[in-house]
């Protein structure tokens, strides 16, 4: 009975810790979509192709993170650590191939093109998530100790 209690209080740990997780990747995108619009709305000020270019640039970011974040979550967490591992990984390859597809699509599409907004926005927007982190001052997920079985 015991070990019962102790098998259900770690699963309760797993489901609290995913959820937790879930809800910081779901804050992280939205801040992310949330900075691509403002800068690239900002940007028009200065220049109609350096704002699109630099939307551009925010979207791709955004998407892939997103993308990532639906196909690892779509995961239960009581599957092994070896099918966890492989959805990370196989997850990490698609957003890779995936980035690199929407790169070329925008290169190949939109003319003319900033190159430079572009590229500087993508980059700009795998920061957002430390500056979320920073600003809501939220503790991190936390690693619990296993219970003794």
């Amino acid at each position: 009975m015991a070990e019962k209690a102790k098998s259900m209080q770690l699963d309760q740990l797993d489901l609290s810790q995913q959820n937790q997780a879930r809800k910081s990747a779901r804050r992280f995108i939205l801040a992310q979509l949330i900075t691509t619009i403002v800068l690239s709305t900002t940007l028009l000020i200065y220049d109609i192709t350096v704002a699109y270019s630099s939307f551009a640039g925010g979207l791709i970011a955004t998407l892939a993170n997103a993308w990532f974040a639906v196909k690892v979550f779509r995961v239960k967490p009581k599957e092994t650590p070896e099918t966890l591992l492989a959805t990370f990984y196989v997850g990490e390859l698609y957003k890779f191939v995936l980035t690199g597809a929407m790169f070329i699509i925008v290169f190949v599409l939109i003319k003319p093109l900033n190159v430079a907004a572009l590229l500087g926005t993508y980059l700009l927007i795998h920061l957002t998530p430390a500056v979320v982190n920073v600003v809501s001052r939220e503790e991190p997920v936390k690693k619990h100790k296993p219970l003794n079985r």
